[in-house]
């Protein structure tokens, strides 16, 4: 077994061995392909011919990056310390039907016999005495790899988790993380949700997430000081399919956007009696998009109602939001019981807490409309059981269920009805604890029911909202939508979480083929809450960049969110696009180069004989400032459909 001080001896050598294991590796696939094109090219079709050095150029590529995640291990910086003591790890006892633990020479094969309802059930783990605080910089280190597994891949699937013995509702870490095939040492950092006590804490490697055999060998955690940035920890290099500049699929989708996102606008000016003026200067500034570019905010930060923000992070908040969105989500503040619900006596802070927080949520709305953004509303009704819902089914059962959503539907919907003009009706309809799910404690029709009982209080567009990280979630949705339509209703849309970890990327064309799959079912796609946790600036930047560019040509979105974008409020602090400081990551200039630049209009023209200045513009809205003949009149106009032709006068 690999001690823990063996991972740190290793660590210190790595720079020079991972330089020469790369190197070598190198030479290696550049000696094999020379041979190829040496022996090969001759055989090889004219048509290929002339595309085989690309062809050459993405397989060296892959296989250089194959190398050096392979020889990859975390130079430890001196301030981290192992937390997990060096002993030998603690198997679970499994039932036969759920699989078997037995200890190898190098340490423990687990094999799973399927999905189990608790992966938990099959693990090894160690407990540890020392006292994590919440927010406090860890990183995971893990040696394992994958002997079966039912994936087409050939990746295993583990849960990595630290928990608290005390407590196993605050769970500092639960993460979803791959295993390959050949021995290799996998590692990751992350912040502990919560903090766990003196002599409590325990953490586990959790297998049964799948039919396989996976070994392991070790397991560490390290321990940084309280305060320790997180983007100085050690971090994998990643990527994924797709990202080259000169990957196939960017073309294609340069040519929806051109052709879907952007169409004639032709402004006509006139004089006080309708007669055209010719050689008027007209000055086209775009002022919003129309696609729904956006994020999820925080009502109070954002309204400053309740806020315990400084004033210049409120400010910076405000101002960063009405310069880089089209569209906002208010995050938790239309969920079930944030502006409405009985008054529980006993808790007589809640109701004030609920008015407080109606009155963000109503300002910060009016606030989005004034500046011309959209709204979505998040959400109507969650597909499984929270804590909230677990309450009332105890008190009322399903109907008692049911009935507080139907209270909650009629209070929100006219609230939110000057404002909103999307919403996630169903949020969740794949469960990730199965006797969690609605269908399995109210009734097998229960999604296409609810979607019956909302459609007619609002004339929104409802979408049925759903992460589609893995291929069974992505079956499950598809599953629960076509059993909506077979029960005759159809959702408008269909909205895609999209949350990413850098420990599997999937390419970037099968997001694409994802979308067409449910474009097939319904009539809109948005993307509904995008971040990619990672410590990778530059891939970080990069993945947002052709999310970005592939949803934005996709004709049927109406949208792209990211769930939230400030480190200090964010779930997942990795994930945000401006750091606690608000020192800028790279994705916040891709945002600007795309969104600001690239995909925006600024124009200036001057009328013809007939008093037309036309140009091709994207879809939004503009201040159109004409001037002639020392008049000067600035117009606020809506570009929202091919052959748009705003007649202006100037009186």
């Amino acid at each position: 077994m690999i001690s823990v001080s063996s991972f740190s001896v290793r660590s210190h050598k790595l720079a020079s061995a991972s330089a020469e294991s790369s190197l070598n590796a190198a030479k290696a696939a550049a000696t094999f392909l020379a041979a190829f094109h040496t022996h090969f090219v001759a055989l090889v079709d004219p048509f290929l011919l002339i595309h085989l050095p690309a062809m050459l150029r993405h397989l060296l590529l892959a296989l250089l990056a194959l190398a050096s995640v392979q020889a990859e291990e975390p130079v430890l910086p001196p301030e981290a310390k192992p937390l997990l003591p060096d002993v030998a790890f603690k198997p679970t006892q499994p039932k036969p039907e759920e699989g078997s633990i037995t200890q190898t020479e190098t340490g423990f094969r687990l094999e799973s016999l399927g999905k189990l309802e608790k992966s938990y059930n099959l693990a090894v783990s160690r407990a540890f005495t020392q006292a994590v605080a919440k927010d406090q910089v860890c990183l995971a280190v893990i040696k394992a790899r994958t002997v079966q597994t039912d994936k087409a891949d050939g990746k295993g699937r583990i849960t990595v988790a630290m928990q608290n013995t005390k407590d196993y509702k605050s769970t500092p870490l639960w993460k979803n993380w791959v295993v390959g095939k050949d021995w290799d040492t996998t590692f990751f950092s992350f912040t502990a949700a919560h903090g766990v006590p003196d002599g409590a804490g325990i953490a586990k490697i959790n297998v049964g997430e799948t039919k396989q055999v996976i070994e392991i060998a070790d397991f560490q955690i390290y321990a940084f000081p309280v305060g320790f940035d997180i983007f100085k920890a050690p971090q994998m290099k990643k990527t994924y399919e797709g990202r080259e500049l000169d990957a196939p699929w960017r073309a294609a989708a340069e040519e929806r956007i051109a052709k879907h996102r952007q169409g004639q606008l032709t402004v006509r000016v006139v004089d006080a009696d309708g007669k055209p003026i010719e050689g008027a200067k007209v000055k086209l500034a775009m002022k919003r998009h129309l696609f729904g570019f956006g994020s999820a905010v925080d009502v109070q930060m954002l309204s400053g109602l309740g806020s315990k923000l400084t004033q210049a992070d409120q400010t910076k908040y405000v101002n960063t939001v009405d310069e880089l969105f089209s569209r906002i989500v208010p995050e938790n503040g239309l969920r079930v019981g944030n502006i409405d619900a009985e008054p529980n006596p006993e808790k007589p802070w809640e109701a004030a807490s609920r008015r407080r927080n109606g009155v963000a949520v109503q300002w910060t709305l009016q606030w989005a409309q004034d500046r011309k953004m959209t709204s979505r509303g998040h959400y109507l009704a969650w597909c499984y059981l929270e804590p909230w819902a677990t309450e009332e089914v105890k008190k009322g059962g399903p109907a008692g269920l049911l009935a507080r959503y139907d209270r909650h539907f009629k209070h929100v919907l006219p609230f939110c009805a000057p404002y909103v003009d999307e919403w996630d009706a169903l949020n969740h309809p794949v469960p990730f604890v199965e006797a969690d799910a609605l269908y399995n404690v109210v009734g097998p029709d229960v999604y296409p029911e609810l979607y019956a009982k909302i459609r007619p209080q609002t004339d929104k567009l409802l979408f049925v909202n759903e992460d589609t990280f893995n291929p069974d979630r992505t079956a499950g949705f598809e599953k629960h939508v076509k059993h909506m339509i077979a029960k005759g209703q159809t959702p408008d849309g269909c909205g895609f979480q999209s949350h990413f970890s850098d420990y599997a990327i999937p390419d970037i064309t099968h997001e694409w083929d994802n979308w067409q799959t449910f474009g097939k079912l319904v009539k809109h796609l948005t993307v509904t809450e995008y971040d990619l946790q990672t410590l990778d600036d530059q891939l970080h930047a990069d993945h947002l960049r052709d999310m970005l560019t592939m949803a934005f040509s996709h004709p049927q979105m109406t949208g792209f969110v990211i769930w939230g974008f400030w480190e200090t409020r964010h779930w997942k602090p990795t994930a945000a696009m401006f750091k606690a400081d608000w020192t800028e990551r790279p994705a916040v200039k891709v945002w600007r180069d795309l969104v600001k630049t690239k995909w925006w209009t600024n124009a200036d023209l001057s009328t013809d004989a007939e008093g037309k200045a036309p140009l091709s513009a994207y879809y939004g809205w503009f201040d159109i400032t004409i001037e002639h003949a020392g008049k000067t009149k600035t117009f606020e106009v809506k570009h929202a459909t091919n052959g748009g032709r705003p007649t202006l006068k100037l009186e």
